[in-house]
């Protein structure tokens, strides 16, 4: 177990690239409604030197040179609550021995850099939807709001 902070985009990509072959199946199956991950876009948008030093944080696990779980925060200076906000974008664990452990790693982050507020999120179709609400109100997180999603 090697839980890291990812700042290099190369790495960035290959943590993207290693997690995507891992959950392609789940994402088309159990994911968000009518959307899909793209993992080109992920690493197009957000694998930059700048921005994953100063605006989308990831952490990552590496097992025998592979990355088996993820997770990543948005700074959201957030203008409608006038609020600097710790928004969860991904979490993927394939390792059941390091999910919480990145949690705690990145909240622990978010409390030493000043963040307001830490936002997290539950894809309601994923078989885990419950587990994960259960988890958040264990954690102290309240429900704030509900997504709603239609294709056009």
């Amino acid at each position: 177990m090697s839980i890291k902070r990812i700042t290099n985009p190369e790495e960035f990509h290959q943590v993207i690239d290693n997690l995507y072959s891992l959950f392609k199946e789940e994402d088309i199956d159990s994911g968000h409604v009518g959307l899909n991950h793209c993992p080109e876009s992920m690493k197009l948008n957000l694998g930059h030197t700048v921005i994953l030093a100063w605006e989308v944080f990831v952490w990552a696990n590496k097992t025998d040179d592979k990355f088996d779980a993820m997770i990543i925060f948005i700074n959201d200076k957030n203008i409608k609550f006038g609020k600097k906000i710790f928004s969860e974008f991904l979490w993927l664990s394939k390792n059941s021995k390091v999910g919480y452990k990145l949690f705690q790693t990145a909240i622990k982050f978010a409390r030493n850099n000043q963040f307001d507020t830490v936002s997290m999120s539950a894809v309601v179709k994923h078989p885990k939807y419950e587990k994960i609400k259960s988890f958040y109100n264990k954690m102290g997180f309240l429900k704030d709001s509900e997504t709603y999603i239609c294709k056009l």
